[in-house]
């Protein structure tokens, strides 16, 4: 049990430091893949990322949207947008689940979405709490293949020292000094005829 928790530990830990590392510079749309809660707030979200960037001490997916107002809707009643997808075309018109006092910055300036005049632009940034990178969970499944790789070898090596220790408690003990007391003995038995006969000689 200590071995499982301690093999959940490390891939723990090596999960945290791939996540660290991680950063706009190795990642690209393709490696990423948005929550569940991303695409509910807009179906094409995976195809309306543009790139990776890192600001404000984050990673985030860039979007791109162009403020729109239909003809049947007065402006500043709804926010609609069309979202910009990586292959030049535009999505469908959408409505924004953003507050109509969400501000946007515009040339330094915050300025309300409500207010911005139709076919104004605007970047929106995805934090990485709506996103997972693929390339963190590759590495983190490759360490923890590692890490499994060595408990097992920890868990084989242990079994085989059980295995010796009780080989080594099954041997037959040896005898004690009596053979070696009857070895001698003798010896001196057969030592003491001898002279007894040389003198009888």
């Amino acid at each position: 049990m200590r071995k499982l928790n301690l093999k959940y530990g490390l891939v723990a830990l090596a999960g945290l430091g791939l996540s660290a590392n991680i950063s706009a510079a190795d990642l690209t749309c393709n490696d990423i893949e948005f929550s569940p809660e991303a695409f509910e707030a807009y179906e094409f979200v995976d195809k309306a990322c543009l790139q990776m960037v890192d600001r404000d001490g984050g990673t985030f997916a860039k979007l791109t949207a162009t403020k729109v107002v239909p003809p049947d809707i007065s402006p500043g009643v709804s926010n609609f947008v069309r979202f910009k997808h990586s292959d030049g075309t535009e999505g469908p018109r959408h409505k924004t689940s953003l507050p109509r006092n969400f501000e946007t910055v515009i040339a330094g300036k915050a300025v309300r979405l409500a207010d911005l005049a139709a076919g104004q632009e605007m970047n929106i940034y995805i934090g990485s709490d709506f996103w997972v990178s693929l390339l963190a969970l590759e590495e983190a499944i490759i360490e923890e293949l590692i890490v499994e790789e060595i408990i097992e070898e920890m868990i084989e090596e242990e079994i085989m020292e059980e295995e010796l220790y009780e080989y080594e408690s099954e041997l037959p003990v040896t005898a004690g000094p009596l053979p070696w007391l009857a070895l001698f003995g003798s010896m001196f038995l057969i030592l003491g005829g001898a002279l007894r006969w040389s003198r009888k000689q």
